[in-house]
């Protein structure tokens, strides 16, 4: 039974444009969010790949929010699942963001998936966005975003092996200040990152949830630091299941063999592995 969801697909093909300027003062953000130097803090700097998330905010009214604070309405499909939670996202790169660019960015929803999972039919929605300078296509994010009921999402996907002995590793602690720079920047009001008493009484985790947009930022820099000489085309991560802010979390990885890329683990402190997350290198 899927509850009347196969409707949503309706929405399939719906799209909106925005527009924006990339400012050094955006990127500045991020840099400090991170606490590593403003990459481009020039006009005319290219952007470091993977650093366009805090472009576009979806300036949505608290009268457009649903209870968890997150958008309803607009481009979004009015899925009638109280749980939402980003799933993982695929980015391709075709040309580097320059400090001063007008941009333009088109979002449309590419795809609806009604899957039961074993608690219940969820609702997977897959958004492409598309964004543009006066230079041509620069980045294309394929975004999926996992609708859920109270009991939960269900079985997701089993993650690959962790290398025994990763080339690079990183321990961070769940930093609350860190964490709200990062919503902050992205204009990110979901409850979940922030207010504790609706994340462990309602929803039911046991703490504050780690952005999956930070985790996967942070294997972005490590990717940035350990092979300053490789050209990203493209960066793909996914959830498997949360990171609350009940302990560090360890994040490592291991590039390809090849050279062709590389790939990352967010490890939570319990040992699990959370977030998965490739690096292609253009040749």
């Amino acid at each position: 039974m899927d509850g009347g969801l196969d409707e949503l697909k309706t929405y399939i093909g719906k799209s909106e444009t925005a527009r924006d300027v990339v400012t050094t003062t955006t990127i500045g953000k991020l840099a400090a969010t991170l606490d590593v130097d403003n990459p481009a803090p020039n006009e005319g700097d290219p952007v470091p790949f993977g650093w366009h998330g805090g472009f576009f905010p979806n300036f949505y009214r608290k009268s457009q929010m649903r209870e968890d604070g997150q958008m309803a309405g607009g481009l979004a499909p009015p899925v009638p699942l109280p749980r939402r939670r980003l799933m993982g996202t695929t980015s391709t790169y075709h040309d580097a963001l320059r400090i001063g660019d007008a941009i333009t960015r088109k979002s449309e929803i590419a795809a609806i998936d009604i899957v039961d999972r074993g608690k219940g039919p969820t609702a997977l929605i897959t958004q492409r966005e598309s964004i543009s300078s006066s230079r041509g296509l620069a980045v294309v994010d394929e975004r999926a975003t996992l609708y859920f009921g109270k009991d939960g999402p269900g079985k997701l996907d089993t993650p690959p092996p962790v290398p025994s002995n990763p080339a690079w590793k990183r321990t961070f602690e769940c930093d609350p200040v860190m964490i709200w720079r990062l919503c902050a920047w992205r204009f990110n009001s979901h409850r979940i990152h922030f207010d504790r008493d609706y994340t462990t009484k309602i929803e039911g985790y046991p703490g504050i949830v780690v952005p999956i947009t930070l985790v996967s930022q942070l294997m972005l820099e490590m990717c940035r630091k350990e092979l300053p000489g490789k050209k990203l085309a493209s960066f793909s991560y996914r959830s498997i299941v949360t990171i609350e802010d009940t302990g560090p979390f360890t994040i490592v990885g291991q590039p390809a063999a090849n050279g062709s890329g590389a790939a990352f683990w967010a490890i939570k402190a319990e040992g699990q592995t959370a977030v998965v997350g490739e690096a292609r290198f253009a040749a």
